[in-house]
């Protein structure tokens, strides 16, 4: 699945449903009338914090946003076509399951292209932890004003009311497999 696939066409349907106007949603996401509106028409595509920021003035998570609106998966089990692509800006996040509502647990692989980030600056979610282990290449992770690093074998656990963003400095792919408890 394209990691851009519909987000243009998804926040439209959804600021409409809410009754929102660009700018309503925009004043209240704290970003420009002309970034929603960009984003709604496919003129740009959303750092995974842009789209967080939208999604909490809602509010609603990427997992919701992302997911078929039917039932809730009951398999324990899940193939390549049974994983979500909940990405975008360039970052690949496959999350295990295709409708997380009402599940406590959110699964991720994520990829990040060389220079690939989730945000221009870090961004906070509600509440709920995050963590991950790096699998390949490497990845700059910044949570609350401090900035590490991290290589294959090694990874990250916090707050996720904590501002916070990664970036790949790397010259290859960084690949982590990641949990985050609630869904985002």
């Amino acid at each position: 699945m394209d990691v851009n696939q519909n987000v243009g066409e998804r926040l439209k349907a959804l600021r409409s449903r809410y009754g929102l106007s660009q700018r309503k949603l925009a004043d209240k996401a704290g970003l420009t009338h002309g970034t929603v509106s960009h984003i709604e028409r496919d003129k740009i595509s959303p750092s995974i914090g842009t789209l967080r920021q939208i999604l909490d003035a809602i509010p609603m998570t990427l997992s919701d946003f992302f997911a078929d609106q039917g039932e809730r998966d009951t398999d324990f089990f899940y193939t390549r076509d049974d994983l979500l692509e909940v990405g975008s800006g360039g970052v690949s996040l496959l999350q295990i399951g295709k409708n997380l509502n009402g599940l406590p647990l959110q699964i991720l692989l994520e990829r990040y292209p060389p220079g690939a980030e989730t945000a221009s600056t870090p961004y906070r979610c509600r509440s709920g932890e995050e963590g991950g282990f790096v699998i390949e290449g490497e990845i700059e992770l910044t949570i609350d004003g401090r900035t590490r690093v991290l290589k294959a074998n090694e990874g990250y656990l916090f707050p996720s009311h904590l501002a916070h963003k990664m970036r790949n400095t790397g010259q290859v792919d960084c690949v982590i497999v990641s949990a985050c408890t609630p869904p985002a």
